[in-house]
């Protein structure tokens, strides 16, 4: 991304593709009447419902409430991000998308792009590979034992990396346009496909890191490939090797599969997560697409907030012995804090010396989605996790059940299921919690010192119905509590046009639906003020838009409306958040011990400056 694309330019783009033509090209069109009908790409259905407008220019399904431009459709079909969409739109349309300015992330992504190109020559390599070596046939005996299809292996892209020290690397330098081979090595080894030897009088010693592996692409979400897994063919150890930590891998924010199940033209409504690469290339191979993997490290809050973001369904898969059982209970720790109501968490617990790989080759697609639907919600799991570690009939063993419980119940954003466990809690141990109702008297005030960034504004009203959960929770930082403030701030301006005059459109980009509608919205009332919101109504008619605004002038004159300065607030806090990007990629390159150059320094102390003043000054703003 290299800075803000006016939304000038949006508006001329979406004036001169047809959505018709853009709906048509991927899904094929029936002409009912004035309007074009299909069967709906976004769910299931025999009789269409999806309906598209030539005249209004957008889409709407009868059927799931689907709907938008043609650019929320390109979005929501081909799997893009919100500024990729534009970029794809305007590629079709022969038109060159212009940027405002040029941001620190667009510069180190220039910085970066020498080490996806080397990634992608990289994958192609593994591919071609497989194809010709001379020793593919092991590779290609293993995948075939193991059951893949050349159809699956091909979408997945993957590969051999044939023995020897220095097949990649001797292919990669030789092939290389660049004057100097060593620029080659020193990308190579930057992405991690090269080790590096320290031997003295010699500059470079180095040997590929993938050697007489099968090679499995680790891609990012625009389908970059930013890393590799590697499978060995016999027991040697270790059995699975990682690309290591570089710029453009970061393994505690990735997920193999993501990209190619967001491929996959699919309604997607979970996900289950498991735990090695041909778990999710066998399961795609019997057509469950839905199936990611962590890499080598434990899900993380991260991983769950892009997943949370998509679905509103995830199932964590495990083996069934006490190992398996104990990286639950992780795994539960970790998703409690983010299950907002309308989000679910599920177990599965697999057959001994059974996994997803194996036992859907032998059970078949249906039988493992019945496992799928049977398994554990979390407050099932929870209960009977904590039941096996106290005697529960006993006083004293349902009084430590209820010591067990209430930490992690309290660990539960504000909503109906926390009530609902504390009710379950209840009902176990016959009596209210007391250690529950201690830990929430303990809980800071509103006023309190804050302790992080995520400091909440005075009032949170949550999104209505018709706002897109997995568009409106945008992904960290502060996902949780930017969207409900950026609804907030979208009320004020509906109910109150005149603030627009007093506010500044932030240069970070929207990342969710309700951003990019607050962007417009303010955008619009610059170039043309409005006094009233039927002014603004006005300015929507016969906009996609328009009957959601509608609905939040009629419920705006039931909230307290924000101040210009609070709405500013929020605006700064989605301008802050690319600054903390920014802030966590420099901190990376540190913590990987890389020399930073002084421009790099330089940024590095401003943006930590800009944090402790931020932080500063909201502690006086909610202290007030």
């Amino acid at each position: 991304m290299a800075g803000r694309i006016p939304q000038s330019f949006i508006d001329d783009l979406l004036s001169r593709v047809d959505v018709i033509d853009v709906v048509d090209s991927r899904v094929k069109l029936k002409k009912t009447g004035k309007n074009y009908s299909a069967c709906c790409p976004f769910h299931n259905e025999n009789t269409p419902s999806f309906t598209v407008s030539p005249d209004k220019q957008f889409y709407y399904c009868f059927g799931c409430g689907a709907s938008g431009s043609a650019l929320k459709f390109v979005m929501e079909f081909d799997g893009l991000s919100f500024p990729d969409a534009v970029e794809k739109l305007a590629s079709d349309a022969n038109m060159e998308v212009p940027r405002e300015q040029v941001s620190f992330e667009a510069r180190q992504e220039q910085q970066h792009q020498p080490l996806f190109g080397q990634m992608s020559k990289a994958a192609d390599f593994f591919e071609q590979m497989l194809r010709s070596h001379e020793q593919k046939g092991k590779a290609v005996q293993y995948l075939k034992n193991r059951g893949l299809s050349g159809k699956a292996a091909k979408f997945f892209q993957i590969g051999y990396a044939p023995p020897g020290w220095d097949n990649l690397q001797k292919h990669l330098a030789s092939s290389s346009q660049q004057s100097n081979d060593k620029d080659t090595i020193k990308q190579l080894i930057s992405c991690g496909m090269l080790i590096e030897k320290d031997e003295p009088g010699k500059e470079y010693r180095t040997y590929d890191r993938f050697r007489d592996r099968i090679m499995f692409p680790i891609r990012d979400a625009r389908g970059r490939v930013i890393a590799f897994g590697g499978r060995v063919l016999g027991d040697e150890k270790p059995k699975y090797l990682n690309s290591p930590e570089t710029p453009i891998f970061h393994k505690t924010r990735e997920l193999y599969g993501l990209y190619e199940a967001r491929k996959i033209r699919q309604k997607l409504t979970r996900f289950v997560i498991v735990e090695g690469y041909m778990d999710v290339v066998a399961l795609a191979e019997f057509g469950i697409h839905y199936a990611v993997a962590t890499l080598g490290t434990a899900t993380s809050e991260h991983h769950l907030r892009r997943l949370f973001k998509i679905v509103p369904e995830v199932i964590f898969c495990f083996d069934g012995d006490q190992a398996g059982r104990t990286a639950a209970a992780r795994a539960m720790e970790t998703v409690l804090p983010l299950l907002q109501d309308g989000l679910q968490a599920r177990f599965l617990f697999l057959p001994d010396g059974e996994d997803p790989d194996t036992l859907v080759r032998v059970e078949g697609k249906e039988a493992f989605e019945q496992r799928l639907n049977q398994s554990d919600h979390l407050p099932e799991f929870l209960f009977a996790h904590l039941k096996e570690q106290v005697d529960f009939d006993t006083l004293d063993g349902k009084a430590r059940l209820d010591q067990l419980a209430a930490p992690l119940i309290n660990r539960l954003p504000d909503g109906m299921l926390r009530q609902l466990m504390r009710q379950k809690l209840k009902d176990e141990t016959g009596v209210e919690s007391h250690a529950l109702t201690k830990l929430e008297a303990e809980a800071p005030t509103p006023t309190a010192e804050p302790a992080s960034d995520d400091i909440p504004m005075p009032v949170i009203d949550a999104p209505p119905a018709h706002f897109d959960a997995q568009e409106a929770y945008g992904p960290q930082p502060s996902s949780d509590t930017l969207a409900p403030l950026v609804y907030q701030a979208l009320t004020s301006l509906v109910q109150n046009p005149a603030l627009a005059q007093a506010l500044e459109i932030p240069a970070c980009e929207p990342e969710s639906e309700i951003e990019r509608l607050l962007f417009e919205v303010l955008n619009r009332l610059k170039q043309t003020p409005q006094n009233d919101s039927i002014g603004l109504l006005i300015q929507w008619t016969g906009t996609p838009f328009q009957q959601q605004l509608k609905e939040l002038a009629e419920q705006a004159e039931q909230r307290i409306s924000p101040s210009a300065a609070s709405i500013t607030d929020v605006l700064k806090r989605l301008d802050a958040r690319k600054h903390e990007l920014e802030l966590s990629q420099l901190q990376a390159l540190l913590d990987n011990k890389e020399k930073l150059s002084d421009e790099q320094r330089a940024r590095f102390r401003e943006l930590k400056l800009m944090k402790h003043q931020l932080q500063k000054k909201r502690t006086g703003i909610y202290s007030r």
